[in-house]
């Protein structure tokens, strides 16, 4: 994972804040790309904190992990319908078994760059995709991922049922620095964790961190390698002899 210094974040800076003023200066909405949970995590940093714009990063439903930074002068409120991206539909019968790498793959395998394509759900003999206008008539041409053969149509909205499941994981820590929730998170002492962060196995916002005195916000994600991810759901109250309860989210 690359640093907060990195030039690829420098690279994607300076696109967004060029995204806000060509919005101004044009008085439209401006979109980029689809951006993954960290870039989505930067432009939010980035840009939300700005008066002369409004900012939605949408991905074409609620909670949508890839999502498009779409930027406004600050008269012209969010518009999702114009948001430019489509969702593609595909059919095919409920005993074939196909997963996102499948669709992914054969996606790729068509020319187009990773960052055309937002969240791909998988179902029970029905994938919804969403991506950018443009590469639509190339992927809405599909009719075999893998060796399956799919019938796709632009004709339906986005419905597909989503779930994220967590699993909870409750209590006390000294304060809330990094190495003290991390260690809770994964059930081992502070000096084992410290030892973790050393050798560059935490992330924190998706961002590569090794200080154990860092501080996790609520709402704030952290990856441990070989642990899985975590989010800090909130924190709780305050013990007796003065720690905090704290309640930890972890993704299934």
């Amino acid at each position: 994972m690359s640093s907060p210094d990195s030039g690829n974040d420098r690279v994607l800076i300076a696109h967004l804040n060029d995204l806000a003023e060509r919005a101004i200066r044009n008085c439209t909405g401006c979109y980029s790309r689809f951006l993954d949970e960290r870039q989505v995590f930067i432009a939010n940093k980035t840009l939300l904190g700005r008066s002369d714009i409004n900012v939605r990063l949408w991905g074409g439903y609620e909670n949508a992990q890839r999502k498009i930074c779409c930027v406004y002068p600050e008269w012209i409120e969010p518009d999702d319908s114009q948001v430019p991206i489509v969702c593609i539909t595909y059919k095919y019968g409920n005993m074939v078994k196909l997963t996102h790498r499948d669709f992914l793959g054969a996606f790729m395998s068509c020319g187009i760059q990773r960052e055309t394509v937002g969240d791909i759900i998988v179902g029970n003999g029905k994938t919804q995709a969403i991506v950018t206008d443009a590469i639509s008539p190339i992927l809405g041409q599909l009719t075999k991922i893998g060796r399956c053969g799919v019938k796709p149509t632009d004709a339906e909205p986005f419905d597909m049922p989503l779930q994220q499941n967590f699993r909870e994981i409750s209590g006390t820590v000294q304060s809330l620095r990094i190495d003290s929730v991390a260690a809770l998170a994964i059930k081992e002492s502070r000096e084992k964790t410290v030892k973790i962060l050393a050798q560059g196995h935490i992330e924190l916002n998706y961002t590569e961190v090794t200080s154990p005195s860092l501080i996790v916000n609520e709402g704030d994600v952290f990856v441990v390698r070989g642990h899985g991810k975590f989010r800090l759901k909130m924190v709780t109250g305050l013990s007796k002899k003065g720690r905090l309860h704290i309640l930890i989210e972890q993704y299934n």
